[in-house]
């Protein structure tokens, strides 16, 4: 039996040491990670016609922002955003305010990752700003030419973000951007040169950005398939291994002298799998659905025989809160591929959840992403 556990026993590290060889690589992120909110308050200048006859003072308005967005990639983002208050216009030599909103769909362009390589605690992003937008200018009262007249349009815009990091959640930042109105917003419309088609406001903002959980881009080990395979072709060789031993040692057995009767005892039937599972990832890859369907067949062959289901998840990825509920996603699935594929009774299943308050291979942080299963 000594043999039979040190092979089996190296089966096991075999099949845990696929972390090995392994290549680094942005982590993959679902839907609803690396999102954030973004506020933000500052000035406007509006560059229209005889802009310069106006005073400085009766240009300048202040603006404001709320804006959601999300990263899908370290270098590539979008944001949905909210603007607007009042802008400092000026028609037949009489300055006034209009008041309007805008709502801009940007997409967002992190220059710093793609010129430089990504580093996920970076104090400083540059951001590059191109978006498109709808302006409603409301109807104006103070203007007796302008009086029950409101305008909407499209209108492109480009801007530039600076981002200062403070932490893994807030960051500052500082934007200036300018958006193309159509030459209608301040109610004049010439008909030659660059003014006869746009009306340009320069926005600068200052605001801060928070993030939301799952937040930022991890770089992780990738786990390269073919070997995780070639291992556990290994870990079946062995165990093919331990059934010739077996069977060896049952023809060695001496055969009892006639007229004796020897009532034997049977060894007590035991069961040591697992299933290896990606970084933070609950999901049973194809070359593990073997191992269940060992166990399955264990469980077929000793019909009285109980095991426990014992999920972990490695302690230097994630809080321990987030490798809980991971152990708990690992025992759910081996449970559901048990009982619902195999028929397994529930009552003979014990589940474990330890997230990563137990390491069972405290040598090697990424061996511990796995669920072990063993008799009772």
């Amino acid at each position: 039996m000594k043999k039979v556990f040190l092979l089996l026993t190296v089966a096991l590290l075999a099949g845990a040491s696929f972390a090995q060889g392994q290549e680094k690589a942005i982590k993959q992120y679902g839907f609803w990670d690396n999102w954030f909110i973004q506020g933000q308050l500052g000035g406007q200048y509006l560059f229209s016609e005889d802009h310069d006859k106006a005073a400085f003072k009766d240009k300048i308005n202040l603006n404001a922002a709320l804006g959601v967005g999300k990263y899908f990639f370290p270098e590539v983002g979008a944001r949905l955003q909210l603007g607007g208050w009042r802008s400092g216009c000026y028609y037949s030599y009489y300055p006034y305010d209009a008041k309007y909103y805008n709502v801009n769909l940007d997409a967002l362009f992190n220059l710093t990752n793609i010129f430089l390589s990504y580093k996920e605690d970076r104090m400083f992003n540059l951001i590059g700003i191109f978006g498109m937008g709808y302006v409603l200018r409301f109807k104006d009262n103070d203007v007796a030419q302008l009086k029950g007249h409101s305008t909407d349009f499209f209108a492109p815009r480009l801007g530039l973000q600076t981002d200062f990091r403070l932490n893994e959640k807030w960051s500052v930042n500082l934007e200036a951007n300018v958006n193309f109105y159509g030459d209608e917003f301040n109610g004049n419309k010439f008909t030659d040169g660059f003014a006869s088609k746009y009306d340009i406001p320069l926005n600068i903002l200052a605001g801060v950005t928070y993030r939301f959980a799952n937040r930022g881009f991890k770089m992780v080990n990738v786990e390269d398939p073919a070997l995780i395979q070639s291992l556990n072709d290994k870990i079946n060789d062995q165990r093919g291994q331990i059934e010739e031993y077996k069977a060896c040692c049952e023809k060695k057995q001496v055969v009892p002298e006639p007229k004796t009767i020897i009532k034997e005892v049977p060894a007590k039937a035991s069961l040591d799998e697992m299933v290896i599972f990606r970084i933070e990832q609950a999901k049973i890859d194809k070359n593990q659905e073997v191992n269940l369907y060992n166990v399955a067949q264990f469980m077929k062959a000793n019909p009285d025989a109980k095991i426990t289901v014992a999920s972990y998840a490695d302690k230097k990825t994630g809080t321990p809160e987030f490798n809980q509920k991971l152990s708990e996603k690992r025992s759910a699935v081996v449970m559901k591929v048990l009982t619902e594929k195999y028929g397994i009774a529930k009552d003979r299943i014990t589940v474990v959840n330890n997230g990563d308050k137990q390491q069972p291979f405290p040598d090697n942080n990424s061996w511990n992403r796995v669920t072990i299963m063993t008799t009772k």
